[in-house]
């Protein structure tokens, strides 16, 4: 049986996500033999370090860096060059990934501005949905891999009583404008939450950070 060209049971991997899991297994994958295809919803590489990700699916906002050091979230065989701060802008992640991809020579593998619709166990694998330019595709993959990251999915909690001011998640969050001498309740005391109440406290007249249970926050030098 052939579906989309290819015979079911031929040994081919699919990669879902072209962020930074995603082009890590590609390029695992290119130097292997492995055969594989990876798919990227978005127009280009990077999934959450990729600022306004025409994908959708970025969290990132305009100030954002990454709160581990630059040797230690360097790719192994690849690090990071010395012109770039101790804790990266998501500007220098970004440029550092795009080197990544072209470095290793695997950028052709990956098929971009396509969503993975539906994945689910078939004879000989999997049976991956794909959508593209307002076009199904259905393909069977021996393997599939998944890397579509965790930060594109906002939670919001649940609240009792009523609030009549403007409520939003984090994952929407860009920059402090609009919050000028506003009343700001930050909820949460984790990465993002604490870099959004301290970049608000500029310009808001009140800000609050809320946390369910004491933390050490450790400064990075």
């Amino acid at each position: 049986m052939r579906v989309a060209g290819r015979m079911i049971g031929e040994p081919r991997a699919c990669i879902i996500g072209a962020g930074a899991c995603g082009i890590v297994a590609a390029k695992t994958f290119h130097e292997q033999g492995i055969p594989f295809d990876c798919v990227e919803a978005g127009s280009g590489i990077g999934g959450l370090w990729r600022y306004n990700n025409d994908s959708q699916r970025s969290a990132a906002y305009k100030s954002l860096h990454i709160n581990s050091s630059r040797e230690r979230m360097a790719f192994s065989g690849f690090p990071m060059p010395a012109s770039c701060p101790d804790y990266p802008h998501h500007t220098d992640i970004l440029d550092y990934y795009e080197r990544y991809v072209d470095h290793f020579g695997f950028r052709q593998t990956i098929t971009f501005e396509t969503v993975v619709q539906d994945v689910r166990p078939c004879a000989g694998g999997y049976r991956v949905t794909l959508e593209r330019a307002g076009r199904r595709d259905e393909r069977v993959y021996s393997a599939v891999l998944v890397a579509n990251g965790h930060h594109w999915s906002p939670r919001m909690p649940a609240f009792a009583g009523t609030f009549t001011g403007r409520a939003f998640h984090s994952f929407d969050y860009k920059t402090p404008e609009g919050l000028e001498d506003r009343r700001v309740l930050v909820v949460g005391i984790g990465n993002s939450g604490c870099d959004i109440a301290s970049e608000v406290s500029r310009v808001a007249a009140k800000t609050y950070l809320s946390t369910r249970r004491g933390a050490h926050i450790m400064p990075k030098y």
